[in-house]
């Protein structure tokens, strides 16, 4: 019997290198070079991820995977979870707007995981990688918006499909191993967005991916010693698409599958916060560039945007940099006070700011008529600023930096990198570690690994 499992394994078993033009592998490449460097400054920076990494260090087991900054082996679906953990906690990894979700965090640190396990090379890993975030998006794209309104965490209950399909395929798994370990994978699917919510909840969001990105390896690995999940995970009675979803969109899981890849048409961040408020942040900027007043002399700040960033991002008065991600008065303040706002910007001394925490309170949001219906086509915002004398300055941004129809150079995205790679190693190490990854068909996954 075809499912829409047995369609993916086709596709998954069938791709090889050799079917990949040099776009595909080179914007994988950038991927992983992105990914990478966020890690590592995600590490870094932020403390949920550290015991993450410290609690499977500490457990130790069989050397099969490495771990961020270990410089050691661990068990392979240990070594995902904790580097998936440092790729989401700076919520400044890759994203795709119409799945609503972050495929880097989930598939690259499963991945690699499976790459390292299995000594597979470098084109096996970028092979994985296409398939793996192919079929998150598309699981993604099938299950929003109403997923989302509900209150799921896309990336949570699509990423170990992208996990699993990515794993797969870089461990040479049969076509019934394959449809048996997407069967687990959507056994596994999990993921709230009350962590968008809460101050507190917001410091633990990475576990979603970081979970994400486990259970996909994790189901590969069982189906490999015979395992098997529900082979109509998808489309059955009791099955993933009738839990998640309101509506039937079974078609984008497969509409021509294997002709185009979604992996063009991932968005590349360069702020360190929630994408929804990114627009506003671009906005912000270029309106505040028109004024040349000081951020003190600000007396308000309209922030016009679509009702999913409001509900989102509209975190108020924050108490934490992992809160600070997800509040657009705070974002719009801070790169105003900053012009910045990379990953070093949302930090502790930032959230105590008082000028950054002034003007954050002078922020209004509202929501937008034109905004709501170009959603999610559009993610824009209009921004106003006013100085208290009445005078004001506008700006309005449809799409923000980093999409694909407003892309990043590849200047700006190796220069995100460096940044970030600084965070954790010296300016030499990471401009070798960039290289590397940028060259990777010459070098090895154990190269790679190695460098982070």
């Amino acid at each position: 019997m075809e499912t829409i499992s047995s369609k993916y394994a086709d596709f998954v078993s069938g791709l090889s290198y050799e079917d990949l033009d040099s776009e595909t592998i080179s914007d994988t490449k950038k991927l992983i070079l992105d990914l990478v460097g966020v890690s590592l400054a995600g590490y870094r920076l932020m403390e949920f991820p550290q015991m993450v990494v410290k609690y499977f260090a500490d457990m130790g087991g069989s050397p099969e995977a490495t771990i961020i900054q270990t410089k050691k082996k661990f068990p392979a679906v240990n070594a995902a979870m904790a580097n998936a953990s440092c790729a989401h906690a700076l919520d400044m990894d890759d994203g795709h707007r119409f799945g609503a979700l972050h495929p880097g965090a989930a598939v690259i640190p499963a991945a690699i995981a499976a790459a390292e396990l299995s000594h597979a090379g470098p084109r096996e890993l970028i092979t994985g990688i296409v398939v793996g975030y192919e079929v998150m998006i598309r699981v993604g794209m099938a299950i929003v918006p109403s997923s989302l309104s509900r209150g799921f965490h896309i990336t949570g209950i699509a990423g170990p499909f992208g996990s699993a399909a990515a794993s797969a395929s870089i461990l040479g798994l049969s076509r019934e191993e394959i449809i048996g370990a997407f069967g687990m994978a959507g056994l596994q699917a999990s993921g709230l967005i009350q962590v968008n919510h809460e101050i507190e909840g917001a410091k633990v969001k990475p576990i979603n991916p970081a979970s994400a990105s486990m259970s996909g390896l994790l189901s590969c690995l069982l189906a490999r010693k015979g395992a098997r999940g529900p082979f109509s995970i998808f489309e059955g009675e009791d099955g993933y698409l009738r839990a998640f979803s309101d509506e039937d969109k079974r078609d984008l899981l497969t509409r021509d599958l294997g002709e185009r890849f979604e992996i063009h048409n991932v968005y590349i961040k360069l702020y360190a916060g929630c994408r929804h408020a990114h627009a506003p942040m671009d906005a912000a900027l270029e309106a505040f560039r028109k004024s040349e007043i000081a951020p003190s002399t600000i007396s308000k700040i309209v922030v016009e945007t679509y009702q999913a960033a409001i509900r989102l991002s509209g975190m108020t008065d924050v108490t934490t940099p992992s809160a600070a991600r997800f509040s657009i008065p705070f974002s719009v303040a801070l790169v105003i006070v900053k012009q910045d706002g990379g990953a070093d910007k949302y930090c502790e001394e930032n959230v105590r700011d008082g000028l950054i925490q002034d003007l954050s309170r002078k922020v209004e949001m509202a929501e937008s008529k034109k905004w709501n219906m170009l959603y999610p086509d559009k993610r824009g915002a209009t921004v106003t600023i006013f100085d208290g004398k009445g005078t004001s300055w506008s700006a309005e941004v449809g799409l923000a930096k980093g999409e694909p129809e407003n892309p990043a150079s590849l200047e700006e995205v190796y220069r995100k990198f460096l940044n970030n790679a600084a965070q954790l190693l010296s300016p030499q190490e990471a401009e070798e570690l960039g290289e590397t990854i940028m060259n990777l068909e010459v070098h090895s996954v154990e190269e790679l690994v190695g460098l982070i």
